[in-house]
C-alpha cells in the first residue's frame, strides 16, 4: 500500500497541498482524512471549481468541466455565460492546448471530450482522436476491440448517454 501512495514519501509538515473538485464536497471530505494522517498544510478550492467559475469566470478555461452525473461533462460557461460571451471574442486563439494529445495515436485532439472504453470490462476513461474512435470503434486499444461485453459508439454528446442493454450479454 505505501509504495502506491503518492504522499508516502511527502513531508507531512513542510509540504503544501492544493486539492480542488467539481463541488467542493470530494476536497473537504479527502482533506479531513489527510489531516487525520497527520498532514498540516492543507488548501482546497471554497466551493470547488463549479463556484470559481460563477465568482470568477471562465477567461482562461482550457476544456469541459467533469461532472459524476448522466451529464458527465459541462461547459465551464455554464456557471457565468455572460462573461463567457465577452472573452470568447477577447481569446480567440490565444490559447494554448497542445496538452490536449490523443491516448491511442497521439496527435493533438481538436475537442477536450474524454470517453469511456467501448470494452465494458476495460472502462477506461481516456481522451481520443475522431479517427480513432472510429478505428478501434471506441475501444481504449486494439485488445479491448475483440471484448465479448462492447457498448456502442456513441458520438457527439451522446457519447454521455447511459446504456442500459447489458442483459444482452448474459
Amino acid at each position: 500500500v505505501i509504495a502506491s501512495d503518492p504522499l508516502a514519501a511527502v513531508d507531512k509538515e513542510r509540504t503544501d497541498i492544493l486539492m480542488y473538485c467539481t463541488g467542493g464536497i470530494r476536497c473537504d471530505v479527502y482533506s479531513a482524512l489527510l489531516r487525520k494522517q497527520g498532514f498540516k498544510r492543507l488548501y482546497t478550492l471554497k466551493g470547488g471549481v463549479s463556484h470559481y467559475l460563477e465568482s470568477e469566470g471562465s477567461v482562461r478555461w482550457v476544456g469541459n468541466l467533469f461532472v459524476f452525473d448522466a451529464r458527465l461533462s459541462l461547459l465551464p460557461s455554464t456557471y457565468k455565460p455572460a462573461v463567457e460571451i465577452e472573452a470568447s471574442t477577447m481569446l480567440e486563439g490565444s490559447l494554448d492546448d497542445s496538452f490536449a494529445k490523443c491516448y491511442i495515436c497521439g496527435s493533438q485532439v481538436s475537442e477536450l471530450r474524454h470517453r469511456n472504453c467501448a470494452n465494458l470490462d476495460c472502462n477506461l476513461l481516456f481522451l481520443c482522436c475522431a479517427g480513432c474512435v472510429k478505428h478501434l470503434r471506441g475501444c481504449c486499444c486494439i485488445q479491448c476491440t475483440s471484448a465479448s461485453r462492447l457498448r456502442p459508439v456513441l458520438t457527439g454528446h451522446q457519447r454521455y448517454q447511459k446504456w442500459h442493454n447489458y442483459r444482452d450479454f448474459e
